[in-house]
């Protein structure tokens, strides 16, 4: 193999696992999934529209919302989430959504 060839593969193996630990929509541990299951009967009040939003400029951009406590959501494609909750939704962290990009 080329030099040139190992360094793309390296540079694509660092995004890959850039990307499956970033944690965008992924819950993490036993008591986010506790918490979802219980709160998933009830709809948020109050989760206010931040915009549509994707981890990758070829990626698909997906409905951002902020609840009450400044928590933000990312939830389906674009326009598709209708009644956001954390049944539809996962949690995102504000370091992720600035490494990402808005879309338009």
């Amino acid at each position: 193999m080329t030099l040139r060839r190992i360094q793309l593969l390296a540079v694509a193996l660092i995004l890959f696992t850039l990307f499956l630990t970033s944690g965008v929509a992924q819950p993490t541990g036993n008591n986010v999934a506790a918490t979802t299951t219980k709160e998933s009967s009830a709809p948020p009040a109050n989760w206010t529209f931040e915009g549509c939003w994707t981890q990758f400029s070829a990626g698909t951009c997906r409905d951002v919302f902020r609840d009450n406590q400044g928590n933000h959501w990312i939830c389906r494609e674009c326009g598709t989430t209708g009644n956001p909750g954390p049944g539809k939704c996962n949690q995102i962290s504000s370091s992720t959504l600035a490494s990402g990009l808005w879309c338009s």
